[in-house]
């Protein structure tokens, strides 16, 4: 409650300051400061709000599913209405009217923390309670100073480094580090899950800074191209996006949220390689070759991609709620859900990377058509490689349905851990072989089930 009070105040401070930028001539370093505040107010709700939604998968695993669905939906509700609105206030008004309008939906988060309806109880716990409970889970401890100063560092050299290459070797002996402290010191099914979720990250190198170039270049500067308008690139994909990701979720809630983890993540990701390749199309221009206008082609192909995006993304969801135990929901959700966020940055380094080896340099000048050449074969890339991924899955993630518990009553984060295991800290034998059996075992269910049971 007071975390979010003040992250919200905050933030709708400095929407109020950005909204008067134009007028009262804010410097550059007080924008930043006003977007830091702003990114703040959304991480610290977005977080707790996470922790909250996790406690009650916890308490009801077999509604897990159902309540994530309806969370999700409430937030791409939220996306369709900025997405819808945006390209339009941004053309007519400019920057700072966006910012203005956000005041409203930012303040109105105040209302269910004033009143409350998180149910959340005063803490009873005294100081030293704390201090016993921090030195109980010291690796824990451990593992936040670790990620937050990785992201410090990784923040740093991304600041003073201009090369990619370097950017990119610096992120992946950050990430090899962090995500082998992680194998180390949780628990072991939490680990690997973690494990998964970062290598998938990496995996899709993100070449989006070329893209926007190839859809929004107009006539002198790309002659050949869709030329998008910025208007329908950001509002117009957008909401047709939007719609997409409620199709994808109703059908997740629908039809896909009692099947096992493997069965829904090999299906999902088989579903959205095969789409995105379809995508790869656009950047050889063969779908003009075929008759196809580039916006419908577009609209429809990305339309898809989110559909399919949404059924990797609510088992994911899933997953990681049924992974926090009691008492230290947001800090393990910060630590879960950071790691994939470290694993996006690595992924983006690597997609900078993979552009500048195929010369593909775009930044708006005339005559730019050439560096586009090669996009296709870093769509191409981009597209296959999570996909490898999957042939981890029957390692690192457990079999399970979405519907049953992963942590048995009680458990903590670090119990059974490698770390307690080597130092004779915690009977870990029967942990490590529930990890394995979780991880490993195809766990189909008995011959008389299989066949639908399967899923």
């Amino acid at each position: 409650g007071p975390h979010m009070l003040l992250a919200t105040v905050s933030g709708v401070t400095a929407y109020i300051v950005l909204s008067f930028a134009a007028l009262r001539g804010l410097p550059v370093k007080g924008a930043v400061l006003c977007l830091f505040a702003g990114c703040l107010q959304v991480s610290v709700v977005d977080l707790l709000t996470e922790a909250r939604y996790a406690e009650k998968v916890r308490d009801g695993p077999e509604y897990g599913p159902d309540l994530i669905t309806f969370v999700w939906m409430g937030i791409t509700l939220g996306n369709l209405i900025a997405n819808a609105t945006v390209g339009f206030i941004l053309e007519h008004y400019g920057p700072t009217t966006v910012y203005a309008c956000t005041v409203i939906p930012a303040a109105l988060v105040l209302l269910p923390i004033c009143l409350n309806w998180g149910e959340e109880k005063p803490c009873v716990q005294s100081f030293e309670q704390v201090k016993q409970r921090l030195r109980k889970d010291k690796e824990l401890v451990f593992l936040v100073v670790l990620m937050g100063a990785s992201t410090l560092l990784l923040l740093f050299v991304g600041l003073m480094e201009q090369s990619s290459w370097v950017n990119l070797g610096v992120g992946l002996v950050i990430g090899v580090l962090v995500i082998g402290s992680f194998l180390v010191l949780l628990r072991p099914v939490i680990g690997l899950v973690v494990c998964f979720s970062f290598i998938q990250a990496v995996c899709a190198l993100d070449v989006r800074g070329a893209t926007f170039y190839f859809f929004t270049d107009d006539e002198v500067e790309f002659p050949e191209g869709p030329h998008f308008s910025k208007l329908f690139f950001a509002s117009g994909l957008g909401v047709c996006v939007s719609l997409l990701n409620l199709v994808g979720m109703v059908t997740y809630g629908r039809y896909m949220k009692t099947w096992r983890y493997h069965a829904m993540f090999i299906f999902a990701n088989c579903v959205l390689c095969s789409l995105n390749l379809l995508c790869v199309f656009i950047y050889t221009r063969s779908n003009v070759a075929w008759g196809i206008p580039d916006h419908i082609f577009v609209l429809s192909g990305w339309a898809a991609t989110s559909m399919a995006f949404m059924w990797i993304i609510m088992p994911g969801v899933v997953l990681i709620s049924h992974l926090c135990p009691e008492g230290i929901e947001a800090t393990m959700y910060a630590m879960l859900a950071g790691s994939h966020n470290l694993g996006a940055t690595i992924s983006a380094f690597g997609g900078a990377c993979l552009l500048e080896a195929l010369n593909i340099r775009p930044n708006g000048s005339p005559n730019e058509g050439h560096q586009f050449d090669n996009l296709w074969i870093a769509s191409l890339v981009s597209a296959s490689l999570p996909t490898a991924a999957v042939i981890l899955l029957p390692w690192m993630i457990p079999n399970e349905r979405q519907t049953e518990r992963l942590l048995p009553p009680g458990a903590d984060a670090v119990g059974g851990s490698l770390w307690r295991r080597w130092n004779g800290l915690d009977d870990g034998a029967a942990e490590g072989a529930l990890a394995v059996n979780h991880a490993a075992n195809v766990h189909y269910g008995s011959t008389e089930t299989r066949g639908h049971d399967n899923l």
